[in-house]
């Protein structure tokens, strides 16, 4: 029999013991093998060494006073020793098994997160498809409704002269619709020169970079005046991709970024830090500027802060002012107008404003879901028409529109639609009468 022992000190037990178990004994020869690290085996002469052990040693021995053996035979054998490292690879195991099921929760969990951001991306794009909708409805029932006394209880329409905001509940969410006709914006085809400078001013280029831009564009849109060309058509040739100007009138606004002194930041609006703090977008092009023919002069309850001071005698002053007054109640009369801005009206920039409505409007659609953080915007161009099917044709149409306004809050809006709305009521019944 061999006895594998880790220490000199087991060693002299096992001996001690062997020496006490003599009495009527018969010995055996067992190889006694001393092992310096558990689990390894030591080989060589030197790590062998033979020590008499007798019957005894495999039944319980008498009491030497060396106390209980955990190195009998049964004890050495039985696998006492093994223990401790058990426990120790079942806790290690544990561990493990732990980890991976924390990892693969986490998974999981991301997992769906991202598949319920999806599912309610989709659902708030769809929301502003039918927003874009409804708003057209809302419009053409408008231009077609009748005027409707004041003491009569007959439904109103639900968009109103000088009113920018529609809002709807759906059935699994809630829109907003930014309503904007074309003739609140300039006219690119027809604005002047020094109307385009003083929009870019506006924006924030410089006089000078405002001026070569603007007088870009007035050739960009003019037609050839001679086979030689002009200075900007010898740029245009000169680029390592060559091109040619238009000269003819732009049919989107999209066609401006070839132009010399254009930017892509600039066409779709920079980012400035407020003085105050914080940040800001300067508004896109697409805000500004349309090719609508209908655009002839800017209406004052739509046009942009940058839009009325590129107007011929209008200021800080009287923009601030229009767009404080309007806010609360749109203007109806030009008296309202002029009461707003005196000195630009006294100017002449009354010349250059209407207060007609339409009829092309740009809609732009925001609408969540409920408990969502998600939000899709839809931007369409829609001609309201009497003589096009289903009275409205639509000639933009743009997906995920990313410079979406802020809507006001629906208590704001609602009490800037009803005033709207009992205005052009008192309106109506002072022409009866």
């Amino acid at each position: 029999m061999s006895l594998w022992l880790t220490t000199e000190d087991e060693k002299r037990i096992v001996r001690a013991r062997l020496q006490s178990c003599r009495n009527g004994c018969q010995s055996h020869s067992i190889p006694l093998r001393l092992q310096p690290l558990r689990g390894r085996q030591t080989s060589g002469a030197k790590a062998q060494q033979k020590v008499q052990v007798c019957s005894a040693w495999l039944k319980p021995c008498p009491d030497d006073g060396l106390g209980p053996s955990p190195y009998r035979a049964e004890n050495l054998f039985s696998g006492e020793q093994q223990r401790g490292i058990a426990l120790l690879a079942v806790l290690w195991l544990a561990v493990a098994l732990s980890a991976m099921a924390l990892a693969t929760s986490y998974l999981v969990r991301t997992e769906i997160e991202a598949a319920r951001n999806q599912i309610e991306a989709h659902q708030s794009y769809f929301l502003a498809r039918g927003g874009i909708e409804a708003a057209i409805d809302s419009i053409v029932r408008s231009a077609a409704a009748t005027p409707v006394a004041p003491e009569t209880d007959a439904p109103r329409p639900e968009f109103l002269p000088g009113q920018r905001w529609l809002r709807y509940e759906f059935h699994g969410g809630r829109c907003a619709v930014e309503v904007v006709p074309e003739n609140a914006k300039l006219n690119v085809n027809l604005a002047p020169a020094e109307q385009l400078a003083a929009l870019f001013r506006a924006l924030g280029l410089s006089p000078a970079e405002s001026a070569d831009l603007a007088a870009a564009i007035v050739d960009w849109r003019s037609p050839r005046v001679s086979e030689a060309g002009s200075v900007f058509d010898a740029f245009y040739a000169g680029l390592p991709r060559s091109s040619k100007a238009r000269h003819a009138a732009l049919e989107h606004i999209e066609e401006l970024l070839p132009v010399k002194g254009m930017s892509r930041e600039m066409f779709f609006g920079r980012l400035e830090e407020r003085p105050e703090g914080g940040w800001r977008r300067r508004p896109p092009l697409t805000d500004l500027l349309t090719t609508e023919a209908t655009a002839s002069a800017v209406n004052p309850n739509y046009a942009l802060y940058e839009v009325l001071l590129a107007l011929p005698g209008w200021d800080e002053a009287a923009a601030t002012s229009v767009i404080a007054v309007r806010e609360a109640t749109p203007f109806e009369s030009w008296n309202e107008v002029q009461s707003a801005a005196p000195f630009a009206v006294a100017a002449g920039g009354i010349a250059s404003l209407t207060l007609a409505q339409g009829p092309v409007y740009t809609l732009t659609a925001t609408c969540s879901v409920p408990d969502s953080a998600a939000r899709r915007s839809v931007r369409a161009l829609v001609e309201i028409a009497p003589n096009q099917p289903l009275y409205h044709q639509i000639h933009g149409w743009w997906d995920n529109w990313p410079f979406a306004h802020e809507p006001p809050p629906a208590s704001q809006s609602l009490r800037a639609g009803e005033q709207a709305g009992r205005m052009n009521s008192e309106r109506e019944s002072r022409g009866r009468s």
